[in-house]
């Protein structure tokens, strides 16, 4: 929830997607201070100031990626499906890698219930963009390797 009045519009509700890393560049940007979001690395976050000042009726997110403790990715999610490779049914419990992904209809199945794969395997469209996200996210990687706890950033070449 965010307020402020007489800039974000009250009483709005919705579905779309905001993650925690979006509030750098969202806040930046509310406030009129983009030019001070680091521009020598890449931001994970989206700015969606503009959806927050009553300006857009989307954030600008459409998926979300979620890894696991080990680091190893978890699921992700497109607009109202989520996908999901490996899960687990309890904090104390272990790390099932799927057989097949999982995939959901939040939209219609927000417990995650009914895997669409379980009876129409015409539904692997939504794979596609599942995939896309996975792929943009380890070219990043490669491109911008993460830095490890301690290692000084001098920047990337």
């Amino acid at each position: 929830m965010i307020r402020w009045s007489g800039h974000v519009p009250a009483g709005v509700v919705t579905q779309e997607m905001l993650a925690a890393t979006d509030w750098l560049p969202t806040i930046a940007g509310m406030v009129g201070a983009s030019n001070l979001v680091p521009k020598d690395r890449p931001i994970d976050g989206v700015d969606a100031s503009a959806f927050m000042l009553g300006k857009s009726t989307t954030t600008g997110r459409d998926t979300f990626m979620f890894f696991g403790p080990d680091g190893e990715l978890m699921s992700v999610k497109w607009k109202i499906y989520k996908t999901i490779f490996r899960y687990s049914e309890g904090i104390d419990k272990p790390i099932v890698k799927a057989q097949f992904p999982m995939t959901y209809d939040l939209s219609s199945d927000p417990h995650e219930d009914w895997n669409l794969f379980n009876t129409r395997l015409d539904n692997a469209w939504i794979l596609w963009p599942v995939f896309r996200t996975i792929g943009s996210y380890e070219t990043s990687v490669k491109k911008y390797r993460n830095i490890k706890v301690g290692e000084e950033f001098t920047g990337y070449k």
